[in-house]
């Protein structure tokens, strides 16, 4: 059986444990919600071709579990998700996405806790330049976790496999501060060579202290990190400072602003490259009644498909608008800017563009459909000629909720 035979009849399992699941357990702290999403859309750039387009129709249908179980001392949560992507005339770009969240919190002690991540993803590289239909994971509170988005740097379409790791520990020194050390492990496998296979090892010490009045929290950060690839060894040294304000009971701000200090090893020549720079992780978050919108910006040192140094900011957003008690208005996108890292040994120096509006309508409280649009465009400005990749798409989709709790 090869491996993707095997990774779908895991998720095949996980689906029929999902079904199964509510006349074998009496527990009254767990949420169960299958969900099935089918979805039409039109491309008219299908393989983000710079000069020879093609279009097409693709269809997706895309069952999942969420379960979550809640309790005094331990929080799970849980997705497991299939998509089967077929297209009109390119069959050969027939696939399948698979993704698998798990999240947990435990609170050993009244001071002591311990939170964990494990995400698994196997897609094409590109396609998350299309603004996902499904939302996965739930958002966490934005001081608890290093960003660990490495998305925006693939130079070839492919499928990629992506895992990662996330703990840490969370110790309460007294009632206004707390020291918390975390790790996070992340690999990506390619499966053509223009695409490099790399791993990370994120290791960060954070001291965080809550200001009188409670509505400020501040803080120091101290990070290591180290990437590896076929084409390069690179070790980052950071520290930062946090600080995360309340301004009202809707509205947060964090940032973490700090400098590091990077090294670059070319495994070929054993060439030595050194950089200095500043990272940044600015995020505002506005939760009301009728609307939800997030912005942010990121920066720091990231690793491109093709296994150099990358420095990679990040603007990013999302909205959420209540328009009606039935109609709900999306808008999401994000602009990165990829260059080369001081020295780097990457030659890369792209800006992408993506911007998705969308409208929702509620059918019934569990059931949707979903239409929307999405442009993207990517400029290569290392290219003399034909430097843009642009894409329209316009896409349909129901969604259909089972949710059970007991």
């Amino acid at each position: 059986m090869t491996k993707n035979k095997k990774r779908f009849v895991f998720f095949l399992l996980v689906l029929m444990y999902g079904f199964a699941l509510p006349t074998l357990s009496g527990a009254q702290e767990i949420t169960y919600k299958p969900q099935l999403y089918f979805s039409g859309d039109y491309n008219d750039n299908v393989n983000l071709s710079r000069t020879d387009k093609v279009d097409d129709f693709i269809f997706n249908i895309s069952p999942s579990i969420n379960l979550n179980y809640s309790s005094e001392l331990l929080d799970l949560n849980s997705q497991a998700l299939v998509r089967f992507i077929r297209h009109d005339s390119e069959k050969d770009s027939d696939s399948e996405d698979y993704r698998l969240n798990l999240n947990g919190i435990y609170r050993m002690t009244e001071r002591l806790q311990f939170a964990g991540k494990f995400n698994y993803l196997q897609e094409d590289t590109f396609r998350w330049r299309t603004i996902d239909l499904i939302q996965t994971g739930s958002v966490n509170s934005p001081i608890d976790e290093p960003g660990a988005d490495e998305r925006g740097i693939e130079s070839f379409l492919s499928e990629r496999k992506s895992y990662t790791y996330f703990g840490s520990f969370s110790y309460q020194l007294n009632e206004i501060s707390r020291m918390k050390a975390g790790y996070r492990y992340r690999k990506n496998d390619y499966d053509i060579e223009e695409n490099k296979d790399f791993e990370v090892h994120d290791v960060n010490l954070d001291y965080i202290r809550n200001l009188a009045g409670q509505k400020d929290q501040i803080g120091t950060r101290v990070t290591y990190s180290h990437r590896t690839s076929e084409v390069s060894d690179t070790d980052t040294y950071g520290t930062g400072l946090l600080w995360n304000h309340l301004f009202t009971e809707t509205i947060n701000l964090y940032t973490n602003i700090g400098l590091r200090y990077t090294e670059e090893k070319s495994k070929d020549t054993g060439q030595k490259n050194d950089d200095w720079g500043v990272t940044a992780d600015i995020r505002l978050r506005r939760l009301g009644e009728t609307n939800v919108f997030n912005i942010g910006f990121a920066q720091n040192v990231q690793t491109a498909s093709g296994g150099g140094a990358v420095n990679v900011p990040r603007l990013y957003w999302n909205l959420r608008q209540t328009l009606s008690e039935r109609v709900l208005f999306g808008l999401d996108g994000d602009i990165y800017i990829t260059t080369e890292d001081g020295d780097s040994l990457s030659d890369i120096e792209t800006v992408s563009f993506n911007i998705s509006p969308s409208l929702k309508y509620r059918l019934t409280e569990n059931y949707s459909v979903r239409l929307g649009y999405d442009y993207l465009i990517d400029h290569d400005r290392s290219l003399e000629e034909d430097r843009d990749i642009e894409r329209n798409r316009v896409w349909i989709a129901f969604e259909l909720g089972f949710p059970n709790e007991w």
